[in-house]
């Protein structure tokens, strides 16, 4: 909590409370750290999988993560952390447990290394003790058994072979929901990856993921807001207020249609008055994506262009909403903001 409190202290006093790319950076070279403070002691009972946000420090950091975004303590955590580039604490307790696991094996001091075995043996009896937590941790990794192996014969475990693994295992929740329909499966990471994300890093070495770009660009508070709000379904479109509003419809009360109000239907179904003039006014973004350009002078309200609105695919959608564009960005706010009212 101190190092959080810093690092809102030198984002304010040098101007960087409006750069979330910055934030984020300052948070994760910064904070995180300060959070992993004999992790390798206390934090063992936090490493299992499933067990990812149990813990307060997690939380409290997650809770940070989503105020530098501006969107509410409600949004997906799993999609939080993607959209901000950075992996579950529990990744960074879990490396740091068998490194330090690994050193004691290798240390001077005699006593360590008979501590360490006792430890071992004595994980067979008692679910409480450090070794016992440890193992534990390595269920769902791919090389479980191998790594358990490991560790109940007293040698080292290869760190960027467990690394790898434990990177694939966190991103599974990911795997389950890609190239499924988010209209037809409602889970908000079905959503969070095959319209907005941005794609994953597999390997052992260099971010999880890098940053999405608009969070580079220039803009003012509020945009950057409505834009994380957008992607990480933090809005108040009805797919979002019906989860919640006892016996609220999903269907879109602008239009007046049947179709779920949901990002891709606001984006490109909605043939509310509004929505038609605000793609018409920025019909520059839809340029070579769903229809003829040269063919608005003949239908100025627009609607005749619905029809040709067909068979979108979830790339389509990820392709129009990765435009790295500052009139995306500003179309995107100036839309939430209509559904807002």
């Amino acid at each position: 909590m101190a190092a959080k409190r810093r690092l809102h202290d030198f984002a304010h006093t040098n101007s960087l409370s409006n750069r979330s790319h910055a934030l984020i950076w300052l948070s994760k070279v910064y904070a995180i750290p300060a959070g992993m403070y004999a992790c390798q002691i206390w934090g063992t009972k936090y490493l299992q999988e499933g067990a990812e946000f149990n813990s307060q420090l997690q939380k409290l950091h997650l809770c940070s993560l989503k105020r530098m975004l501006g969107v509410k303590r409600t949004t997906s955590n799993w999609s939080v952390l993607r959209e901000c580039g950075q992996e579950p604490l529990q990744f960074y307790w879990l490396r740091a447990t068998v490194k330090f696991y690994n050193s004691m094996l290798e240390a001077n001091s005699s006593t360590l290394r008979q501590v360490v075995k006792a430890d071992v043996q004595l994980s067979g009896r008692e679910a409480s003790c450090r070794s016992a937590q440890v193992l534990d941790a390595f269920k769902g990794l791919r090389n479980c058994n191998k790594f358990t192996e490991n560790i109940l014969s007293l040698r080292g475990v290869p760190l960027q072979e467990f690394v790898a693994d434990l990177r694939h295992r966190h991103q599974q929740v990911w795997r389950d929901v890609d190239r499924q329909d988010p209209r037809v499966h409602t889970k908000k990471a079905a959503t969070y990856q095959n319209w907005f994300s941005v794609p994953l890093n597999t390997g052992v070495k260099g971010p999880f993921v890098p940053l999405p770009e608009y969070m580079y660009a220039d803009l003012p508070r509020q945009v950057m807001r409505n834009v994380s709000r957008f992607r990480l379904r933090a809005h108040n479109l009805k797919v979002e207020t019906g989860c919640w509003q006892r016996h609220a419809s999903q269907s879109c009360d602008k239009c007046g249609c049947n179709d779920i109000q949901d990002e891709k239907h606001v984006l490109f179904y909605c043939n509310s008055e509004q929505m038609c003039e605000l793609r018409k006014k920025y019909a520059d973004l839809f340029e070579g994506f769903f229809w003829p350009l040269q063919r608005f002078t003949r239908f100025p309200n627009m609607k005749p262009f619905l029809s040709t609105f067909h068979n979108i695919s979830s790339e389509d959608v990820s392709d129009f909403l990765g435009q790295n564009n500052i009139r995306l960005y500003k179309f995107v706010t100036e839309m939430v903001q209509l559904f807002d009212s």
